[in-house]
């Protein structure tokens, strides 16, 4: 495809249209300046676009302005209000000095940029090879004025929206919904496609028919929550993984937040996202400005795996730390199920003596290396090493780790602190809590309040403390807990419900200064697992932590459903014990290593007697890891079958030379039919040799015949027949190289 010159138009009638040759989003300016929206899908040529939507008739409907058959309620629109005529939910509202939510946005002027602006202390996709249009909106009477960004990019098929609200005026305004984008898609049989999960279930993949009334996921915890996610799908009825359209919908943010769905009694569907405005009030005083997270939008009309490789490119182009994107992930072994809270000098050093035995490349330090800090009680926030188990600090142990080939990583959880800890009894004011309630507690852990300028400022003194060192490669970056209680004793009685959200400022602050000084350092995010893995963290942080779920079967639906939305770059996970501290089931390690094998991070966390007892095995689990780093780091995820016992997944390293099949049989039973899976994104003219066997197969028979796939089977009677282990919890693994 030749560059596009040019992505962004804007004909005299009012009509917008972004395009880059493969989506077209439009809308216009209509006669009474409303914002209109006309189309997000397929490129279309702009011509015939600029008649907007059909007006009609509607009995008891309210018309806009006395305008006739010009009922909002009926239209689509790029930034819907509250009181003028459509009753939908809305992408703003606001309370004005009078007491009341009626605000009348209307388009006033436009500009385009070639470069893409930063979100004010928010995180934000990149830019490049992408182009810029600013919308200007405004209310006369409250001399308000929006501003709505929306951003084209030439070879990534998505629309980074975003939201800016001025107060131009001398009163104060609260706003109380900011959505960072609406999208108004026309009558048609829909479904969704969202996450839902808890602590060690999370990502798990729902699917709901679109009814009428609304329906929503949202997080009101402080966090994007294990519980969903800031990422939704709108699709057509019976999308399958090769064909439908496809419309979704992620947030750059990592707090509260709303993705709804509603269907009107006209049979339109409204996708609103943005910061949750359930317990959200903002005061927008005179000649201040409000911010939006992002929203991305992305069509796919190639079903949900079109979907995917367009959101797997984009968050490694545009949203990953581009340092970290196509560095190989260093295997490693974190010391939390060898030690727990009792490591020290001597025990970490032989870790890494038995780390390097094994062929591990790094050692993490996980919980306990603090000040204080023998069990989950105490210590939270006293961020200096403990100087019984580390008498010359953390850094000499990492010191002598590095002295012995290895790279070394440490834990911090830096947003939380316990009430038995130094910093909480020198400042019990700095926790997120209300007058006269006691704090919940999670994991014996209260939040610390990052809205405050002068925690921001203790926490990265004391983490650029240790990192100043040198020492350390890498930091796994925890957090415990939900927020309850939300409040700040640095707000007044006015601000107090800006307080998620200033929180989350502050939490953007601290991670972009110490990232920012500490480029080469690799970050994990983690919360207690997925609690709060979205592309806002992600922004800083080049992995993410998606489950505390090791156990290989339990991990399955998880590893599936984030890689709807997330590149395998993005994952870590590693070797855990047995029995699994989740679910108590005894994996073989051929499953764990197996199921592992599918990300960038790999790893062991088990303890050092089983360490021993496998050795020779966990040898060449490591050796295979570190063979295929490159092409779990850089290649790609295809889901090739998922279901109640089986799963298949397919990676294509990003020369196309290697391909990787998992097979994960979960449940034995008797006179099971064959299974047969074809392969996808193949070169149909080329030859492929199955490594271990030798069997040589087209392209084109692998993605349209299939794979016969193992035979699960308690005899195993059929000489010549291959099968998996008999019983449950099978695994195969299979490499294919391109000849």
């Amino acid at each position: 495809r030749p560059p596009m010159t040019k992505m962004i138009t804007a004909a005299d009638d009012g009509l917008f249209h972004l395009s880059n040759g493969r989506i077209s989003y439009a809308f216009r300016a209509s006669p009474e300046q409303i914002l209109e929206h006309i189309y997000f899908g397929a490129a279309v040529d702009v011509d015939g676009l600029a008649a907007g939507p059909r007006r009609a008739y509607r009995c008891t409907t309210t018309q806009f302005e006395s305008v006739p058959n010009y009922n909002l309620s009926d239209i689509p629109q790029e930034y819907p209000q509250f009181g003028r005529s459509d009753v939908r939910l809305p992408a703003f509202h606001a309370v004005n000095a009078d007491g009341n939510s009626t605000t009348n946005l209307l388009f006033d002027s436009f500009r385009a940029e070639q470069a893409k602006p930063a979100l004010m202390g928010l995180p934000s996709a990149r830019g490049g090879d992408s182009e810029t249009l600013v919308v200007t909106l405004l209310d006369d009477l409250l001399k308000l004025r929006v501003e709505l960004s929306y951003t084209v990019y030439a070879d990534h098929d998505v629309i980074a929206r975003s939201t800016q609200i001025f107060n131009d005026g001398s009163d104060d305004l609260d706003l109380e919904s900011v959505m960072s984008s609406a999208l108004d898609l026309p009558q048609g049989d829909y479904e969704i496609l969202h996450f839902s999960g808890t602590w060690s279930r999370e990502f798990n993949t729902q699917r709901t028919k679109v009814a009428p009334g609304r329906f929503e996921v949202s997080s009101a915890s402080g966090t994007s929550s294990n519980a969903h996610s800031p990422f939704a799908v709108v699709m057509e009825q019976g999308t399958t993984e090769e064909s439908g359209r496809v419309w979704a919908n992620a947030l750059v943010y990592s707090g509260n937040f709303s993705i709804s769905v509603e269907q009107s009694e006209f049979e339109a569907v409204r996708v609103l996202a943005g910061i949750n405005p359930f317990n959200f009030r903002w005061r927008l005083s005179a000649g201040e400005s409000f911010t939006s997270p992002e929203s991305l939008q992305v069509f796919s009309d190639a079903g949900l795996e079109g979907m995917s490789e367009v959101w797997h490119e984009f968050i490694r182009r545009k949203i990953s730390p581009p340092q970290f994107v196509d560095q190989v992930r260093p295997t490693y072994l974190n010391s939390w199920e060898a030690a727990y809270f009792d490591v020290n000098e001597d025990l970490v050093v032989n870790l890494a003596e038995q780390a390097k035995s094994l062929g591990v490349e790094m050692l993490v330090v996980d919980d306990g290396w603090f000040r204080g800090r023998n069990d989950d009680t105490s210590s939270l926030g006293d961020w200096f090493s403990d100087t019984e188990k580390f008498p010359n600090g953390i850094e000499a142990a990492a010191a002598k780790v590095k002295e012995l080939g290895l790279k070394f990583g440490l834990w911090f959880e830096p947003e939380m602190v316990n009430e038995d800890s130094d910093l909480f009894r020198d400042h019990p004011d700095w926790i997120i809590h209300v007058p006269g309630r006691k704090p919940s507690t999670g994991r014996q852990q209260l939040t610390l309040d990052l809205s405050r300028a002068e925690v921001v400022e203790f926490l990265f003194e004391r983490i650029d403390s240790f990192l100043s060192s040198g020492n350390i490669d890498y930091v796994k970056w925890d957090m415990n807990r939900v927020m309850t209680e939300i409040g700040s004793a640095g707000l007044d009685v006015a601000r107090q419900l800006e307080t998620a959200h200033r929180y989350m400022l502050g939490v953007y602050d601290l991670v972009s200064r110490v990232v920012t000084k500490y480029p080469n350092v690799l970050f994990e995010n983690c919360a207690s697992g997925g609690n709060r893995v979205d592309l806002g963290m992600l922004s800083f942080m080049a992995q993410g932590w998606l489950s505390d779920m090791s156990e290989p079967i339990g991990r399955l639906p998880i590893v599936t459903g984030a890689s709807y939305l997330y590149p395998q770059n993005t994952m870590a996970s590693y070797i855990g014990p047995v029995p699994s501290h989740q679910n108590a089931r005894n994996a073989s390690l051929k499953l764990r290593g197996e199921v592992g094998f599918f990300c960038a991070a790999r790893g062991l966390s088990i303890n050092q007697a089983d360490m021993a007892a496998d050795e020779a095995e966990i040898k060449k689990i490591v050796e295979h890891y570190r063979a295929t780093a490159t092409d779990m780091t850089r290649g790609q995820f295809r889901r090739l079958r998922a279901d109640a016992n089986e799963y298949c997944w397919q990676v294509s390293s990003d020369d196309e030379q290697r391909i990787y099949l998992g097979y994960f049989h979960i449940l034995s039973a008797p006179n099971l039919p064959y299974r047969r899976v074809r392969l996808r994104g193949l070169d149909a003219s080329a030859k492929y040799r199955n490594k271990a066997s030798g069997e040589i197969y087209s392209g084109s028979a692998l993605m349209n015949m299939g794979m016969d796939m193992p035979y699960v089977h308690a005899l195993q009677w059929a000489a010549g027949e291959t099968y998996m282990l008999p019983g449950d919890f099978s695994s195969w693994l299979c490499e294919l190289e391109r000849i």
